[in-house]
């Protein structure tokens, strides 16, 4: 009878439980990354802003579009150059690390919103899409940062019915990403306040936590991380890709996701009956419109990919632990098939691209032959991975060779030119004539013609 009076010990409730999966798919996404070719190839054009200013942060050397990344973005990811180094791999070292927290994340995320399931086949979606291991640092950039901040604040968000401190954590996630990236992340606080809403929560004083603690966060960190870098304080000046050009790449990649539709299609058949009862539902439907029309207004990729790869995730799992066995099976194997076929098919009709190559084997001939006092031209696709590789300022020039005047040399593309040999086997002319100007062709990688403009 003693035993019975006695009182149970409070069970104690932990804000973060982390499982297996969340452990396991980080590590599983570090082997597949590392194993990827394009961490070792040279830079691409839309890597080499961050790159320049990772490099030479203090320096006037202007590449493409002034202020194109935030001090924000520029300090973090510098941090991997100073400990590892400055190579192709290891500028992307770092970023590769971050991806895969936000890959474990991700698996949290959806643990949070429906199952172990859900989350662990959204990270397998995103790792196997060559958009998703992208932003989950094989590219360098700020997107493996901004994606962990992004989903650290939606876990925090998610959990606002059962903690309020969540709210400040939600917050401070927020301004972290809105200092990496800048406006284009201002869709997060919107989602906190609209799921407060959503929770009968929204009131003035929480209105301000969410708001007062984002831009505190935002301007805190941007200030720290000019400071680290021994600039000025500068504001959040961050260049962005016009919607049209999102847009474009998101229908483009959506192919990728193709053979995922038949567990999808095989989960949204056997869904639960009482899915619309849940939270999780609506949490979704709210993530996707705001992180679309972030897309529309600031041209962002990230929020909406990372939306639509958890709710394929969503629906798979459905099928993964409703379905019958023998659908089931014929969902998978078509899934195998179509993975196949579409793998098959980009070897197939896939050419293997030299212009990275050629483009930094031009950039290394430019520093070690030319002196710093030459003026140097190239057209805007070449431009920033030239004033990286080369280490100097490469003005512009139009791909028909146009305004070439105030240039001692010109970086050409040989399929700009007219009458020029195509195929990068064989050699070009050694003169041209364009636009009123004698080329006198001094070298030539892969399709790239370095030229003298002009000469004596």
């Amino acid at each position: 009878m003693a035993l019975k009076l006695r009182p149970a010990r409070p069970r104690r409730r932990n804000f973060l439980r982390v499982s297996i999966p969340v452990f396991a798919l980080p590590m599983l996404g570090l082997l597949v990354l590392i194993q990827a070719a394009s961490l070792r190839s040279p830079l691409s054009e839309s890597e080499a802003p961050l790159a320049i200013a990772v490099r030479y942060p203090t320096r006037g050397l202007e590449a493409t579009t002034p202020s194109s990344t935030s001090a924000a973005a520029t300090a973090v990811a510098s941090v991997g150059t100073k400990i590892i180094g400055t190579s192709e791999f290891r500028l992307r070292a770092l970023g590769v690390i971050v991806g895969c927290a936000a890959l474990g994340l991700l698996v949290w995320l959806g643990e949070r919103l429906f199952s172990s399931r859900a989350g662990v086949l959204a990270a397998v979606i995103l790792m196997a899409t060559e958009a998703g291991r992208s932003l989950l640092g094989t590219e360098f950039g700020i997107e493996p940062f901004y994606l962990l901040a992004m989903l650290m604040a939606l876990g925090a968000i998610r959990n606002l019915s059962f903690d309020k401190r969540s709210l400040v954590r939600a917050g401070v996630a927020a301004g972290t990403a809105i200092a990496f990236v800048g406006p284009s992340a201002t869709w997060i606080p919107v989602m906190a306040i609209a799921w407060l809403k959503r929770l009968h929560g929204l009131t003035w004083r929480s209105f301000s936590i969410a708001v007062g603690t984002t831009a505190a966060t935002a301007v805190v960190v941007t200030l720290a991380s000019a400071l680290a870098l021994g600039l000025a304080p500068l504001p959040i000046a961050v260049s962005f890709p016009s919607p049209e050009e999102s847009l474009g790449r998101f229908a483009k990649e959506a192919v990728q996701l193709v053979p995922i539709l038949p567990l999808v299609a095989l989960g949204i058949w056997h869904v639960p009956k009482a899915w619309r009862s849940q939270g999780s539902p609506n949490f979704l439907w709210i993530w996707l419109v705001l992180a679309s029309l972030s897309t529309l207004a600031f041209g962002a990729f990230a929020p909406l990919w990372i939306a639509v790869v958890m709710i394929l995730g969503v629906a798979s799992s459905w099928a993964v632990s409703r379905a019958p066995r023998t659908p089931l099976a014929t969902g998978v194997a078509a899934c195998v098939a179509l993975g196949i076929w579409f793998g098959s098919f980009e070897s197939a009709t896939g050419r293997f691209d030299i212009d990275r190559w050629a483009v930094r084997e031009t950039g290394k001939f430019l520093r070690r032959n030319l002196a710093s006092d030459t003026v140097v031209g190239a057209p805007d696709s070449a431009r920033g991975r030239l004033s990286y590789y080369a280490t100097r300022t490469i003005a512009p020039a139009s791909p028909d060779a146009s305004g070439l005047g105030g240039l001692d040399y010109v970086v050409l593309d040989r399929r700009d030119l007219a009458g020029t040999a195509t195929a990068t086997d064989e050699p070009g002319p050694r003169e041209v004539a364009l636009a009123g100007h004698r080329l006198q062709i001094i070298a030539e990688f892969g399709t790239w013609m370095l030229a003298r403009v002009d000469p004596a």
